[in-house]
């Protein structure tokens, strides 16, 4: 029996290439094949990730709203936080209607504080949803509110203490939460309280048997209130027998154990039932009215407690017949649209307010330090055209961020974020509407277009910068701007991105269409085509890396593409300098397409959909094409499910998920992959490497026992001759565990002969033959085999 020579280092081992990476690139000094040189103007950045990799990031550092894989905002958890009452719910509509109370600040004889109507109060009380501990109780009485939630626990120190600090949030009801306690608390006449007014100076403006409150109070660090304050306060109230609510921001500088409650919005369904039930909805049953798709659509994204109750509005009139189910869908844009606009038009929102809108809409769930950072960069190139005479001052230690926060209707939150170390713990940020930052996005770049060259010049140095997920996001950004207005954007940015000398403005640009086509925009597999065969290889380069990005999601038309690029390169002949990095860059974006059509449609169970996928590439192993092929499927070999090469190989896996029987389509996809495995085995050229990732796939399954099964019924399918038998025999007998021990020196490693047991058990019984169908003859393995 004849065994194979040692070769130098495959691709992937010590000294070598990695195992998916194809043959080295000719000599120095060689043409281009478009006229010029591939990689001689590349600039500094050279080096380029595997695009399975570049996919991997985008989906990694996308905004949730775009691609989808957000889970952060579902139910009743955000980001762990209970956003509703446990036990039950508390709602009630933050619009008191038409009354405005005005204050005049001057000498002390001015007024400071103004009648809440009790006919208000009970209109309120109609649409209010007592915590089901109540309900349980039956007496509504208000005893064994106590027991959870922040409307029980507030009511519980409003009783005991007569002052209570509700904070939150300013679109969560917490003023109708308020006016409810006092109205729990057996108040039956209501004043607003000046907010101006200073903690110290609140006890002299309390009256007899009232309840009170203070809406939007500031208790900040600048302007405390102390334990002093609260106590004479409560001292006050149980003289006159009153009671106070004081509503704070979500950040209130308190001292603990003073009666601070914080507050949160219920559940958006609770808050629609309530209002509903209150409604002429024409005998229409308002379990039935939830149920509606087009409302469930609207309920999944959290809004302003006055925005479900203008839902209400809606919803009942659809009831009687006169919205559509298509405008009651619309509701969520259309509000998003409306508070876009009035940030935009707003006089009390600064040009730094506005900055820091776009960048949070930019990196929404990104860390807020990032957000702000990159806002602040914004504010001065935005600076430039509102005073282009004046320097950008931006405030060192201005507003606070939990301040910032809020005046964006958004949330904190902490979450790990990855990094190529491994996860990071970070505080991010995001608009509690989903829908707000693709609105804000959109409306920025048409609406407003004379910020233009400011967002055009900042996402040009966020697609410079070095951190991943800010180049990310601003391919994410121009993605949006594709979506909404094609032309300009592709002048403005994304061809100029893709005809960058350097390879980040061209990823930049292959991310911005992968994502643009996600989002709905038109014409790019149109864009993708034409690039992916132009004459100037920067434009080549980025379409092909498109292609590995977003082809999963018309997989046939993207692998005609590059297979036709490949009949236009070897057409143009060599060897040329650029020429093996160009075929390396198809082969991987065909990969990358392939594994991830594959996996999608193998989540789905749709074993036709991904056996058709790869059934094509046997055919195609011949001729001009072949070496693309069995690059590919080297390609394919490479990814896992880990991170940084650790985990199952997703094509084993795929491999391995495929039902064996015969005649499935699951059995297709496991003879097709056969069929590329053995055309790589027998190629001159390629078996180097392919025998390399055997290698790996082998040592990947010494610790998972799925890949072993995996191996175990892949292998016979490659021994289809007694010599192939002999020859991977060899291979497993000989391979030796990584890294190699300090005593014992090479190990064998236990699954590969385990594996060749199983193998030997399945000797096939026929003469060495023809062995690859695909192929025109049989050809002996080439490589390495006992490495």
């Amino acid at each position: 029996m004849s065994t194979p020579q040692e070769q130098p280092p495959a691709p992937g081992e010590p000294g070598a290439p990695p195992p998916y990476a194809a043959a080295a690139a000719p000599a120095e000094g060689a043409p281009a094949a478009d006229g010029g040189t591939a990689t001689e103007d590349d600039g500094t950045d050279t080096d380029t990730e595997h695009a399975w990799h570049s996919r991997r990031d985008l989906y990694r550092h996308s905004p949730g709203f775009m691609l989808g894989h957000s889970t952060r905002i579902g139910g009743s958890v955000v980001a762990g936080d209970q956003h509703g009452v446990s036990g039950g719910h508390v709602t009630g509509d933050v619009v008191l209607g038409g009354k405005v109370v005005e204050y005049h600040f001057g000498g002390d004889a001015e007024e400071r504080s103004g009648e809440i109507p009790a006919a208000e109060v009970e209109d309120l009380a109609r649409h209010f949803v007592r915590p089901r501990a109540e309900e349980r109780n039956g007496a509504g009485d208000g005893e064994g509110q106590e027991e959870d939630g922040p409307f029980g626990r507030a009511l519980d120190v409003l009783r005991t203490r007569r002052v209570v600090i509700l904070s939150g949030p300013a679109t969560t009801g917490r003023r109708t939460a308020a006016l409810m306690l006092l109205r729990e608390a057996g108040a039956r006449s209501y004043r607003a309280l000046d907010p101006g007014l200073g903690a110290g100076r609140l006890a002299g403006e309390l009256r007899d048997g009232c309840g009170h409150f203070v809406a939007d109070f500031a208790a900040t660090p600048e302007r405390p209130l102390l334990e002093h304050h609260l106590r004479a306060l409560g001292e006050r109230l149980r003289a006159t027998d009153g009671h106070l609510v004081l509503v704070t921001g979500p950040h209130p500088a308190v001292p603990a154990g003073t009666g601070h409650v914080a507050w949160r919005p219920p559940e958006p369904d609770a808050l629609l039932a309530g209002h509903l039930r209150t409604k002429d909805l024409a005998g229409r049953d308002v379990a039935e009215l939830l149920g509606l798709a087009e409302v469930k659509a609207v309920l999944a994204h959290h809004r302003p407690v006055a925005e479900t109750a203008r839902f209400a509005d809606h919803v009942a009139a659809h009831a009687r017949g006169t919205v559509t189910l298509a405008a009651l869908g619309s509701f969520g844009h259309v509000a998003a649209e409306r508070q876009v606009r009035a940030w935009f038009d707003s006089a009390e929102h600064t040009l730094h307010d506005k900055a820091f809108l776009i960048a949070l809409a930019t990196f929404d769930e990104a860390p807020y330090p990032l957000t702000a950072e990159l806002g602040d960069s914004l504010y001065g190139l935005l600076q430039r055209i509102e005073n282009p005479g004046e320097p950008a001052r931006i405030p060192v230690f201005g507003t606070s961020s939990a301040q910032r926060v809020e005046q964006a209707l958004a949330e904190r939150y902490q979450e790990p974020e990855q990094t190529e170390w491994g996860p990071v713990l970070q505080t991010k940020v995001q608009f509690r509407d989903k829908l707000t930052a693709l609105t804000l996005l959109r409306e920025v770049w048409t609406g407003h277009p004379s910020s233009r060259p400011a967002l055009v010049r900042w996402l040009r140095l966020l697609a410079d910068d070095p951190r991943p997920v800010v180049r990310t996001r601003a391919a994410a950004t121009a993605a949006v701007m594709t979506q909404a207005d094609l032309p300009s954007a592709m002048a403005l940015l994304v061809r100029g991105w893709a005809g960058d000398r350097r390879l980040r403005p061209r990823l930049a640009a292959a991310n911005a269409l992968a994502l643009a086509h996600h989002l709905g925009a038109p014409h790019v597999s149109r864009i993708l085509a034409e690039w992916c065969t132009a004459p100037d290889h920067r434009l080549r380069w980025t379409a092909v890396r498109a292609y590995a990005l977003v082809g999963d999601a018309f997989p046939h038309e993207a692998l005609l593409a590059l297979t036709e690029a490949v009949r236009r390169m070897e057409a143009r002949g060599g060897p040329v300098r650029g020429w093996a990095e160009e075929r390396d860059e198809l082969a991987q974006s065909a990969a990358a397409l392939l594994l991830a059509g594959g996996q999608e449609a193998a989540g789905r169970g749709d074993w036709s959909a991904a056996a058709d996928l790869w059934a094509d590439l046997p055919g195609l192993a011949r001729g001009t094409t072949r070496d693309f092929v069995l690059r590919t499927l080297v390609h394919a070999c490479g990814p896992t499910d880990g991170p940084d090469g650790f985990g199952r190989p997703l094509l084993l896996d795929l491999f391995g998920r495929a039902d064996p029987t015969p005649g499935t389509d699951g059995a297709a996809l496991r003879q097709a992959l056969a069929a590329l495995w053995r055309s790589v085995l027998n190629d001159p050229v390629c078996s180097a490497s392919g025998l390399n990732a055997l290698r790996t796939w082998v040592r990947a399954a010494d610790t998972d026992p799925g890949a072993e099964a995996a191996l175990a019924g892949l292998l016979p399918l490659l021994a289809v001759s007694v010599e192939d038998h002999r020859r991977l025999a060899y291979l497993l007998e000989n391979l030796r565990a990584e890294p190699v021990d300090a005593v014992l020196g090479p190990v064998p490693v236990a699954v590969a002969l385990r594996l060749r047991d199983a193998l030997t058990g399945a000797r096939p019984a026929a003469p060495a033959g023809p062995s690859d169908p695909s192929g025109p003859s049989y050809e002996p393995f080439q490589g390495a085999a006992s490495r």
